[in-house]
């Protein structure tokens, strides 16, 4: 009976054609066993040939990385610069009009903008400092 593809050869099958002889199964594959392998000391020193030390891409990946958070970083300030502008326009507003209450309120929250740019400076400052901006080469 052939219960989900399975026939009733399966239990009958010797195991002594599957060693390491290279006698492939009835699907076509070489056992397991057979698998030529080269010598891994052979493997590690083309890899060591191919790429660079693991210090080297660990320095290139802190570059990559340190340009990707100075990019965000400095999206971050254009965004603040310009909610400043939109706070001094409404102080302006606000003064003309004679709300002294409101300008004064806009003040207060011109001034946590202003910390925060402070502070996105500062994580800038410290970036290009510990990881200098690589300086691109002019083709000719």
């Amino acid at each position: 009976m052939d219960v989900a593809g399975l026939s009733d050869e399966r239990g009958t099958r010797s195991i002594a054609g599957h060693g390491s002889t290279g006698v492939r199964d009835r699907h076509g594959r070489r056992p397991r066993g057979s698998t030529i392998r080269p010598n891994p000391v052979d493997v590690r020193q083309a890899r060591a040939d191919a790429e660079p030390s693991a210090a080297e891409s660990s320095a290139a990946a802190d570059q990559r990385q340190a340009e990707y958070f100075r990019r965000l970083l400095a999206q971050s300030r254009r965004h603040i610069d310009h909610r400043l502008g939109d706070y001094q326009k409404a102080i302006a507003t606000a003064e003309a009009a004679g709300d002294a209450e409101g300008a004064g309120s806009l003040r207060r929250m011109a001034g946590v903008e202003q910390q925060e740019r402070h502070t996105l400076d500062r994580l800038i400052d410290n970036l290009q400092r510990r990881f200098p901006p690589r300086t691109r080469l002019a083709v000719r």
